[in-house]
């Protein structure tokens, strides 16, 4: 049997895969644990596994994932957090910083949209479910069928809290305060649209500041430059910028890409265009005077999508000078046509 437990990446998160694990061990017997996203990573963690069960540790679940899910009706675990304690957890480990860590949490926010409104998911908060760790265990024994009595439960709860493994959050309440300030307008223009949304609210625009994104020099950097500075567009055609590598939920988008050119970097053809794994959209710009420039456009996400989004500006012929900057990257989700407007028009045309 498979086991799913789909969850921001952050300590509450790490504790349900852990009590999780520890829960179908004890009602079956040997468990891999495995971590992974896509429906064929899980193939290949099935045929590689010596057990007979899985318990599948994913923070950023494809698209098809869900729709498996739905469609075998099968239960699994979503485990929610504040997003910001999310990137406070995060931001501590090896490998990552605020930027990698909002990042990372922003792509968890967006495809968990599609988890936590369906009927086979067990739905548990950070905040709420992580200050009663025996409650919160014996939950997801129950919604999993596994049968382990509340001895085994309290014994599992107890060993994983002596080996430091704890769903409470950091006790660092003054994390925010320490940052600056334009690392606090990244978090918050990133993620504070699902924190709203969360709560019960509308998904309201997003903000990519940019930090998160990347320019493309030349002759090419050893590794990747953030886009904090203007890029000089000299040379051969290539990205100028490109990013942020982030997931957005299913829906009709509308992108404004905000950015600054030199005199120089006038009257030079420029692509703009959002790319996840295939180009969605594009617009082709040729601007006659320097100075502030806004592109918009509009593209659709589905869950077939698997891949993360990229906003990328590339020259359309080779430059001798000029310089590009980034300002920032606005997404703001559609509203889709009323089912009676729809009917409407498709009753007078016809179709």
């Amino acid at each position: 049997m498979i086991f799913f437990c789909i969850g921001f990446p952050s300590r509450f998160a790490d504790w349900c895969d852990a009590v999780t694990a520890q829960l179908v061990q004890c009602a079956f017997g040997p468990t891999n644990v495995v971590s992974l996203n896509t429906l064929e990573e899980l193939a290949v963690a099935a045929i590689r596994a010596g057990t007979a069960h899985l318990v599948v540790c994913s923070r950023q679940p494809a698209g098809r994932v869900a729709t498996v899910l739905s469609e075998v009706q099968s239960r699994f675990i979503a485990m929610l957090d504040e997003p910001r304690d999310a990137v406070q957890d995060l931001a501590t480990r090896p490998g990552y910083d605020v930027v990698a860590a909002t990042r990372a949490v922003a792509s968890s926010c967006a495809l968990l949209l599609s988890y936590v409104s369906m009927s086979g998911g067990l739905v548990l908060s950070g905040g709420r479910d992580g200050r009663n760790p025996f409650t919160t265990a014996a939950a997801i024994a129950r919604h999993l069928e596994l049968g382990v009595d509340e001895v085994d439960i309290a014994n599992i709860v107890g060993g994983l809290n002596d080996r430091g493994i704890s769903p409470l959050k950091s006790d660092d309440d003054n994390w925010w305060n320490r940052l600056q300030e334009w690392e606090q307008s990244l978090v918050s223009g990133t993620l504070d649209a699902y924190v709203e949304y969360f709560r019960g609210g509308d998904l309201r625009k997003i903000t990519w500041e940019r930090e998160l994104f990347f320019i493309s020099d030349e002759p090419a950097a050893s590794q990747p430059v953030p886009a904090t500075r203007p890029v000089d567009i000299t040379g051969r055609i290539r990205f100028l910028i490109y990013g942020p590598f982030i997931h957005l939920p299913p829906g009709s988008w509308a992108a404004s890409v905000i950015f600054g050119l030199s005199p120089e970097a006038t009257r030079i053809p420029y692509i703009v265009e959002v790319f996840a794994g295939t180009r969605l959209t594009h617009i082709r710009i040729e601007p006659e005077t320097e100075g502030i420039i806004e592109v918009n456009l509009h593209f659709t996400i589905d869950r077939s999508i698997d891949q993360p989004v990229q906003i990328r500006i590339h020259t359309e012929r080779a430059a001798f000078d000029g310089r590009l900057a980034l300002g920032y990257v606005t997404m703001t989700l559609q509203e889709e046509v009323r089912p009676d407007a729809r009917n409407y028009l498709t009753t007078i045309l016809g179709g």
